[in-house]
């Protein structure tokens, strides 16, 4: 199941009209519009309201190791790098309230930007910061974050961004939001196409002569699981291409990561050298 958590109505229309979902009628504390396998709840907004209603949507729909929790929703930044509209994929979650950051994986959307999001209990204004540094503010993706370490696996977490405004949040354009998230729907629908084929993959194995190079790798590296999985099907996708991408991972003979956030980066690295060998 996709479960889909929007702050707002103005957030989920677009995406309740793409993939013609419908109001379940037997739900009352929440407005939810269910597909045959796509589920979206408005949460209201901030982290508390965002964790309840990821939880909400697990307990009555929830089946399996599969469920998918995606939060798509607005942010605010002081950044010029990105025009209004822009959907930005969130590699890093900081809690304002207790300093304590997250990080959901980002091994998707290739070619979206990624971004660190800071999450606020409030609306921020250009007025209120006091550093000179650029940020992107959001109030729901902590609580996403805090549900998720219950309910789904990290590899089925997603937190995307769309650029609302350049912390001037007052008097925004309604008609304007919402065509910024229909414009964006493709996108959605990809990722979510990825992920449903990263779970499918997850009964898949890589050959035999290749296994124990994978296996020593992600050991010594600290990859999840998940990374394993995606790191074989790259294997596979570069010999389909007629090239042998194992001799790379020599170079990373010896290394060992000394935390997951930095077994991440060596991931990112060797998937994106194995990415420009197959070009």
């Amino acid at each position: 199941m996709i479960f889909i958590v929007t702050a707002l109505m103005l957030e989920a229309a677009p995406i309740i009209d793409y993939f013609k979902l419908k109001k379940d009628m037997s739900i009352h504390p929440y407005s939810v519009y269910k597909g045959s396998d796509i589920a979206v709840i408005v949460s209201g907004v901030g982290k508390l309201k965002s964790a309840m209603a990821s939880v909400y949507l697990y307990n009555v729909y929830g089946t399996g190791k599969n469920d998918i929790l995606i939060n798509i929703g607005f942010c605010g930044t002081n950044s010029q790098s990105f025009d209004a509209g822009s959907l930005l994929v969130v590699n890093k979650v900081t809690d304002t309230d207790t300093g304590r950051d997250y990080y959901p994986d980002v091994f998707f959307g290739d070619g979206i930007p990624q971004i660190p999001v800071q999450c606020y209990p409030k609306v921020v204004k250009a007025t209120d910061l006091t550093e000179q540094k650029e940020i992107f503010c959001d109030m729901e993706s902590v609580g996403i974050m805090e549900a998720s370490k219950k309910f789904f696996f990290a590899h089925n977490v997603r937190v995307l961004k769309i650029i609302s405004d350049y912390l001037k949040p007052h008097n925004l354009d309604k008609a304007k939001l919402k065509g910024y998230i229909e414009m964006n729907m493709p996108i959605l629908d990809n990722i979510i196409k990825e992920m449903r084929c990263l779970n499918k993959g997850f009964s898949e194995f890589p050959p035999q002569e290749e296994k124990d190079s994978i296996e020593a790798l992600c050991l010594s590296l600290r990859f999840t699981q998940a990374m394993k999985l995606i790191l074989s099907k790259e294997v596979k996708r570069a010999k389909i291409n007629g090239l042998e991408p194992l001799p790379l991972f020599k170079q990373f003979n010896g290394i060992k990561a000394n935390s997951k956030e930095e077994g991440k980066k060596y991931f990112e690295d060797i998937i994106t050298k194995i990415r420009q060998k197959s070009v």
